[in-house]
């Protein structure tokens, strides 16, 4: 058992104890991306005294289980990153890492070689410039193409079944200057012709200083609570 809490306030003293911050590509990071984002979504969304007492554990397929009060609820978990790109910040710090300039990601790019990805950063080339709305439209198609991936995966015998079925997305898609309110509403527009919600009961997005909630048609924007130690 991970957590438990017999009230908000219990709840807030303790989550920071499982709080660790996710160190970057190539670190090593074990369970740390799941621990983070699973911390900081019950630190960030509205609970009730209906909801204790709360119980969190580790599991597989889903990847954790909540009980909150007399609901149980699965949490699978996944991180948004290009390959290519964590491909290259191995290949960075193996080289000594350095300040260089992030280059944009298609979903559906080909996977690049090492010594394809080598002789882009020798050659340190400037990003292309951004046109119209083509980051909030690369950040959309990543986001449900991550979705559509769990979903599918969820849907394989194994994979136990709960009251309520969530999924969270560690967001580490290289977006800069992205325009969030534009970007979630394209990303409806996607979920709306793939309907993700006949398996997972609410999506949730942990992005910048955002936490993004999904459900149906609807979508609610809740801060991100850092959860501290004090």
């Amino acid at each position: 058992m991970l957590l438990t809490a017999q009230t908000l306030d219990e709840l807030h003293d303790r989550l920071p104890g499982l709080n660790f911050e996710v160190p970057p590509h190539p670190a090593p990071r074990g369970e740390t991306p799941e621990l983070y984002s699973v911390v900081h979504l019950l630190g960030s969304i509205p609970l009730c005294s209906d909801d204790f007492p709360l119980q969190l554990a580790k599991r597989e397929r889903p990847d954790f289980a909540l009980q909150l009060g007399g609901r149980s609820i699965g949490i699978e978990h996944t991180e948004a990153v290009p390959e290519n790109t964590a491909h290259e910040s191995r290949l960075r710090a193996a080289l000594g890492g350095g300040v260089h300039l992030v280059m944009p990601a298609v979903v559906g790019e080909p996977r690049k070689s090492r010594k394809q990805l080598l002789k882009e950063i020798e050659e340190n080339r400037f990003p292309p410039p951004m046109v119209g709305d083509s980051v909030e439209r690369r950040w959309a198609e990543a986001m449900a193409h991550f979705i559509g991936r769990k979903v599918a995966s969820a849907q394989k015998p194994g994979y136990a079944v709960y009251d309520e079925q969530w999924l969270v997305i560690y967001d580490n898609w290289p977006s800069f200057a992205l325009e969030r309110q534009h970007a979630i509403a394209l990303l409806q527009g996607h979920l709306a012709a793939d309907d993700p919600f006949d398996v997972f009961d609410q999506v949730f997005i942990l992005t910048g200083r955002v936490l993004v909630e999904l459900a149906g048609g609807r979508a609610q924007l809740h801060r991100l609570n850092h959860v501290h130690r004090a």
